[in-house]
């Protein structure tokens, strides 16, 4: 029976394939596991060079008008007999040896993810420019962010990862996987019970050139706000309706009552602002955070209070520098503080008040 199975998606690897096989059967020191490469029929025939080194154990899949590192990732997992998969690029920046332990932790102790991290100790990134290292933390920090099923890994955006087969299989419904990072995709949507992560160091790319370009770093920023539900885009909606709401009960105020706008603007401000943190809670209930609901509901509303009470402060206090330091418009100098309480309200929501899914 095979029990590992190591995929290697290929695209233009033709100089690194022939390499990358000979440093598996020489590092990996396991007992039947086959060799799967998923070539998306390369212009310069990677899958012709793979079949030379093909044996009874490896296969060579060529996708045929199909494009994308995930989708053939998952095509490799599917194809596969192993009981569990090792997923490594084919540019020679993953070391094979690795492999040796990761297979040692996913199957002694139980594991349904092992992820090989450049970001814990041990690990380390080789050859890489500071932008490259500054634009890697940052989709990180990015990815992390939106996705809570992620939070607790270090190195989230790895290709480089080991993982059960029947795990894949068994979500494949709901995978649809986009651009580079297919690990985002199985944390998040199979959302596995036990993961853990081993060190390795990348390594520099021996041929060929990398293939980060900024349609890839797009296609990123999209697969990730779609893993998340587009919650920051429904967050900006209500805010955007929550924006609207405090402005017309500051205008309302200064109809009923023109004093809260005058020489009471603070008063006037602050009956605004609450109007409008009650808009954006309830919206964000039956909307944005309706998967993570946990708790009463009175509980959530006060914890909601003093989550968003940071961005609150800084808008109050931007909204009444504006209008008694400066001496703006009372609307504009609300807008400006609202505009200034945004994003404070946003990550502290995200990570404070519906941080949990709901059990339901």
């Amino acid at each position: 029976m095979i029990e590992l199975s190591i995929v290697l998606p290929t695209f233009k690897e033709k100089d690194n394939i022939g390499i990358l096989f000979n440093e598996i059967r020489s590092k990996v020191k396991l007992d039947n596991y086959e060799i799967l490469v998923v070539d998306d029929n390369s212009p310069d025939n990677t899958w012709v060079e793979a079949l030379k080194y093909v044996d009874e154990l490896s296969i060579v899949i060529r996708r045929i008008n199909m494009r994308g590192l995930s989708s053939a990732i998952i095509d490799g997992i599917l194809f596969s007999l192993g009981r569990f998969t090792v997923v490594m690029d084919a540019d020679l920046q993953h070391p094979p040896e690795v492999v040796n332990t990761m297979f040692k932790k996913l199957k002694e102790d139980s594991y349904d993810v092992v992820v090989g991290s450049r970001y814990i100790s041990g690990g380390d990134v080789v050859g890489w420019s500071r932008l490259r290292l500054t634009i890697s933390k940052g989709a990180t920090i990015f990815a992390k962010l939106l996705l809570p099923y992620v939070r607790k890994i270090s190195d989230p955006m790895s290709g480089f990862f080991m993982v059960r087969k029947d795990l894949v299989v068994m979500n494949r419904d709901k995978l649809n996987p986009l651009g580079f990072k297919i690990l985002l995709e199985i944390l998040e949507k199979c959302r596995p019970s036990k993961v853990v992560e081993v060190p390795y160091i990348f390594r520099s790319r021996l041929y060929g050139e990398s293939k980060l370009k900024t349609k890839t770093m797009f296609e990123f920023v999209i697969h990730v706000l779609r893993l998340s539900g587009w919650r920051p885009v429904k967050f900006a909606v209500v805010g955007l309706s929550g924006v609207l709401v405090n402005l017309v009960t500051l205008w309302f105020i200064s109809v009923i009552h023109p004093l809260l706008v005058g020489s009471l603007f603070l008063v006037g401000s602050a009956i605004a602002i609450e109007v409008s943190i009650l808009w954006n809670f309830s919206l964000h209930e039956i909307w944005t955070f309706s998967d993570r609901r946990v708790g009463n509901l009175i509980e959530r509303l006060a914890i909601f209070h003093l989550a968003v009470l940071p961005g609150v402060v800084a808008q109050y206090l931007s909204a009444l520098l504006a209008r008694y330091g400066l001496s703006f418009n009372p609307l504009i100098a609300q807008l400006i503080g609202i505009v200034i309480g945004f994003p404070v309200n946003y990550i502290i929501s995200e990570l404070g008040v519906w941080k949990t899914y709901s059990r339901i």
